[in-house]
């Protein structure tokens, strides 16, 4: 997405722009990138097609835009942000992340259709590329952090936990998505405990 749009879009945050990515989100996630239509996008924000494509000069622009709105909107410190978190242990912080993954969220909801889009789309690919990247970058930071509080191994590797805890995160809300019987779900606050095992173990032995 060209440099002029996005400066516009923060510029603009509350208004038509807003509604716009937030329309073109939604059809995103209800019919995918390619079966995305802009007149929809333009009637779900209350505006003309006129206004999509004085931002956004292809469909691709503004849903790439959308992409990219979601996305940092979902990163694990804007979350840690959002929910008040900041200030809390790092074994804290992980176990309430694994806990509300069992929740409901419609802006995670884009992943399914993200990688599903990725396939034949190089600009999506490229996207959830750049999103799972700074993910792990993100999520690696938090592991660093955890062994400077003493609460993580410093002998672990930084980048195999991330893994494991990006892995859980994606896998679980994949899962989630694609419809499980409520059987095979366990509850909340068996989840919540199966995190809790999971974090303790990263802790340096003999505590």
């Amino acid at each position: 997405m060209p440099d002029r749009d996005d400066s516009r879009g923060r510029r603009d945050v509350g208004g038509t722009t807003r509604r716009l990515l937030e329309a073109a989100a939604a059809e995103f996630v209800e019919h995918g990138y390619d079966k995305a239509v802009v007149s929809d996008i333009a009637r779900r924000a209350g505006v003309t097609t006129g206004a999509v494509y004085a931002r956004w000069p292809h469909k691709s622009d503004v849903m790439v835009a959308a992409l990219d709105r979601i996305f940092e909107e979902i990163l694990p410190e804007q979350r840690i942000k959002d929910f008040g978190l900041d200030a809390l242990p790092v074994d804290d912080i992980f176990v309430l992340w694994g806990a509300y993954l069992l929740s409901s969220d419609a802006t995670q909801d884009v992943l399914v259709q993200v990688f599903g889009s990725a396939r034949n789309n190089a600009a999506v690919q490229e996207r959830l590329q750049r999103f799972l990247g700074d993910q792990a970058d993100q999520l690696g930071h938090l592991v660093e952090r955890g062994k400077e509080e003493g609460i993580f191994d410093p002998a672990l590797s930084t980048a195999a936990v991330t893994l494991v805890i990006q892995s859980i995160g994606i896998g679980t809300h994949l899962l989630l998505s694609a419809g499980r019987d409520d059987r095979q779900i366990p509850s909340e606050r068996e989840w919540a405990e199966e995190i809790a095992r999971l974090v303790d173990g990263l802790k340096p032995q003999g505590q």
